[in-house]
């Protein structure tokens, strides 16, 4: 029997199904010809469809659809209509409600700082209202290379920060991975929370750090193959960390402070462990705090804190606190003028 014509052009038809999951994916006005209009179009000479976003409370809008979208999506409606403008001056100019979130706005780090640096250029950022960057579950792998410039050294896998007043936020020490590290210099109020970060590459820090402000939240600095952290002595102006609650582990050494008189930092309620050599090296004038019933350094291959060349620790804690205990070699040792003190 010869197929009818009808019979042949329902065979030719596309199922119903697939073109409603394209609708749901792309939305309503999508179509695979691009050389076809929109059914509705979207500038702002279509009256009709202004008028029924207008006549939805400003409420509605700012808080039951704005506030689930990104920057970058925010950004893209105020091009497709004026009527979301005041939107996007109320949460990015006149306040900063719009964090950048990788990989949903974002696909990767080394391309959010271009984006940081675009913002940056267009407003005011403080360290009471700092740009934040949010980071997703998963692993975040750093790709850019950074050259330190008094002597020209290129660490590779390293992620230059180069604006001041960046909070980066994770999902967790367990949830949000950073493969790579972070050099920070000559910037301030530059703040990490609740992430990993292991830098693998030759000499890669988890974070190095220089004539900069750094304050470190939840964060597990661990398998570098460096230093988790190092502030090393080439800083000229004052250079600053604060951490709290964070995990400096399975590196070269857990952290490294050096850089002059000028340098300090504060540790509460961390952790040093399992390091190839010391738990804590401190060197060149550097003061180093520890805060915290919960400060523990031990396990280290070699000291657990280790001060020379009239660097200095101030252990606030009583005497009888086991703030190092089971090291390799010593839990506590100076050399050259260096000091470990308990300060009550």
């Amino acid at each position: 029997m010869k197929r009818t014509e009808s019979t042949k052009n329902q065979s030719n038809k596309r199922p119903r199904r697939s073109l409603r999951i394209g609708q749901q994916q792309f939305g309503p006005f999508w179509t695979e010809n691009t050389n076809v209009a929109p059914a509705v179009s979207l500038t702002v000479s279509n009256t009709s469809s202004v008028d029924r976003l207008t006549n939805l409370p400003l409420l509605v809008v700012d808080h039951q659809l704005i506030s689930f979208m990104g920057i970058v999506e925010v950004a893209m409606m105020r091009e497709v209509n004026r009527y979301f403008e005041p939107f996007w001056r109320r949460r990015f100019v006149e306040g900063n409600l719009l964090p950048i979130c990788i990989p949903y706005d974002i696909g990767t780090l080394d391309r959010a700082m271009r984006v940081i640096e675009i913002l940056d250029d267009r407003k005011q950022y403080t360290k009471a209202s700092p740009l934040v960057v949010q980071l997703g579950k998963g692993e975040h792998q750093i790709t850019s290379s950074w050259t330190e410039p008094r002597y020209g050294l290129e660490y590779h896998t390293t992620l230059d920060i180069t604006r001041n007043h960046i909070t980066f936020v994770g999902k967790g020490k367990g949830e949000t991975l950073i493969n790579g590290g972070f050099a920070v210099s000559n910037s301030e109020n530059i703040t990490f929370k609740d992430m990993t970060v292991t830098n693998t590459s030759q000499y890669g820090c988890g974070i190095r750090m220089s004539n900069a402000k750094v304050e470190l939240i939840d964060v597990a600095l661990k398998g570098c193959q460096d230093a988790g952290l190092r502030i090393p002595p080439v800083s000229t102006s004052e250079t600053t960390l604060v951490a709290t609650r964070c995990e400096f582990a399975n590196s070269l050494f857990g952290a490294v402070v050096q850089a002059g008189s000028l340098t300090s930092a504060t540790f509460k309620n961390c952790v040093f462990h399992d390091n190839e050599y010391d738990g804590i090296y401190g060197s060149d004038k550097a003061t180093i705090h520890l805060h915290g019933e919960a400060t523990a350094i031990h396990s280290n291959r070699t000291d657990g804190i280790y001060v020379q060349n009239s660097a200095k620790v101030l252990i606030h804690l009583p005497s009888h606190h086991n703030t190092s205990y089971n090291n390799g070699q010593e839990d506590r040792r100076s050399l050259s003028g260096g000091t470990i003190t308990n300060v009550e």
